[in-house]
């Protein structure tokens, strides 16, 4: 009893020497995490608007893949075509190779006229030194060559054929090659004797100023036909 008495006596002397009120405990806060605190996210930005998508291609069957396609048409600047450069000669080989060819006619028809008139035209025709069949001769002695062939064959006919002449000429035009097949009969009445054929004549002709020499010539043969004038037998040309 006296131990009971004690204990009950003591609590209200406890208080008192304290001097502090009693207060309820507070409410049960959450309990405090292990983990760290995270810091706050940052505000996510506006979204970006995607980029055009290219227009969906019509799908294509196979039979359209295997056949070429046409690319479609690029506007573009016009092309210039390109402008072929001129020659400031070539009218002027042109004009030189035809009166080259027309040279050459004329020289293979004088051969068909008589003797005098012939051999007058040697020296029209040719340059004072000539090339002639491979032997540079004088006018002289060219002269004196063809005075021996009329005399041989002192009736002549050389016919030029048209369709077998051909001319070039050197870039500036001053010397132009002919090349010429002619038929010809050549006949000595006094010898009783005739030729015919066709030859193949060549002459280089060289113009001085605009008039044409000749500076070169050689013929050759391509077939040819000797034979006796029987008309002619019995006859005096003595």
């Amino acid at each position: 009893m006296t131990l009971l008495i004690l204990t009950m006596a003591s609590g209200p002397m406890a208080a008192a020497q304290n001097g502090r009120a009693w207060v309820d405990p507070p409410a049960e806060a959450p309990a405090a995490s292990s983990q760290p605190a995270q810091p706050a996210a940052p505000p996510k930005p506006a979204p970006v608007p995607p980029p055009p998508q290219a227009a969906t291609p019509t799908p294509v069957s196979p039979s359209q893949t295997a056949q070429p396609q046409t690319p479609a048409a690029t506007p573009s600047a016009p092309a210039v075509a390109a402008q072929p450069t001129k020659d400031p000669d070539a009218e002027k080989r042109a004009a030189r190779a035809a009166a080259a060819k027309s040279f050459a006619v004329d020289y293979l028809e004088s051969w068909s006229a008589a003797n005098e008139a012939a051999l007058e035209a040697t020296a029209a025709f040719y340059a004072p030194r000539v090339l002639f069949h491979g032997r540079e001769v004088s006018m002289q002695r060219l002269f004196n060559e063809k005075r021996r062939f009329v005399r041989r064959w002192p009736e002549r006919d050389y016919r030029p054929r048209q369709d077998g002449i051909g001319t070039t000429c050197n870039p500036a035009g001053e010397i132009c090659t002919v090349h010429a097949v002619f038929d010809f009969t050549a006949s000595s009445p006094k010898r009783r004797r005739m030729s015919q054929g066709t030859g193949a004549l060549q002459l280089i002709v060289h113009f001085i100023g605009d008039r044409p020499v000749i500076v070169a010539e050689h013929s050759t043969l391509l077939g040819q036909e000797r034979k006796r004038n029987v008309t002619q037998e019995g006859a005096s040309y003595e």
